[in-house]
């Protein structure tokens, strides 16, 4: 698939072209701190206190800056597992690493604009815009998750020395991961929704059809 020199070992050259990565997702996870506080405490409130997000999100709106941010934190999520999808080809090679990264980045930028155009559509179907507006927020908010889950597992796997042979595993345990941060933005997000005025039907129809059917599709392509 990509021309080069063949990788060896797995695990080293994964989180070498990881490094850029993970240095940009601490960077930006610190400014998140630092300079947008509405936008850290949401993210962190996910986690645990959905009804603080919901009573936040009615009560202040969102900088450009922290939701740009926010955004940044999300496509570098993609690239870590672009380039863990790059790895796992027959034909590995480091500068299919980094087209992997770039192919990340790009798919990430386009859920983006995917998923923002998802909510209009689908707050002019339901004729209830504002909670898909909150949908399209716990998305965001949720994003920074899974970075931070991804860059844990690059962590974990510093100084294994994974065979060439053995490398799937990287992108299966990575694939765990989304999963598992697709399950809890889901139910997030199906909360938001109906909690912001969608019937339970409705949410379950939103959600089916701007978010499962996707990701299935997605990840039927990989």
């Amino acid at each position: 698939m990509f021309e080069g020199q063949p990788i060896p070992h797995a695990s080293y050259e994964f989180l070498a072209a990881m490094l850029l990565s993970i240095g940009l997702g601490l960077w930006a996870t610190v400014l998140l701190r630092i300079r947008f506080e509405r936008e850290w405490s949401l993210t962190i409130w996910t986690s645990y206190n959905i009804k603080r997000v919901w009573q936040r999100l009615a009560d202040e709106s969102a900088r450009t800056g922290g939701t740009l941010t926010s955004h940044l934190l999300g496509v570098l999520a993609w690239c870590i597992l672009g380039s863990a999808w790059a790895l796992c080809q027959v034909d590995a090679t480091l500068e299919g690493l980094w087209v992997g990264m770039g192919y990340g980045a790009l798919l990430g930028v386009a859920t983006i604009i995917l998923r923002v155009i998802a909510a209009w559509i689908g707050g002019w179907i339901t004729l209830a815009p504002e909670a898909t507006e909150r949908g399209l927020e716990i998305d965001r908010h949720m994003r920074n998750w899974l970075l931070w889950g991804l860059m844990v597992f690059c962590i974990f796997h510093l100084g294994q020395n994974i065979p060439f042979s053995s490398r799937n595993i990287l992108w299966e345990q990575a694939v765990w991961i989304w999963w598992g941060w697709l399950t809890m933005k889901w139910l997030r997000q199906l909360q938001s929704v109906v909690h912001n005025g969608l019937p339970f039907g409705w949410g379950i129809v939103y959600l089916c059809t701007f978010e499962i059917g996707p990701t299935y599709l997605l990840f039927k392509q990989v």
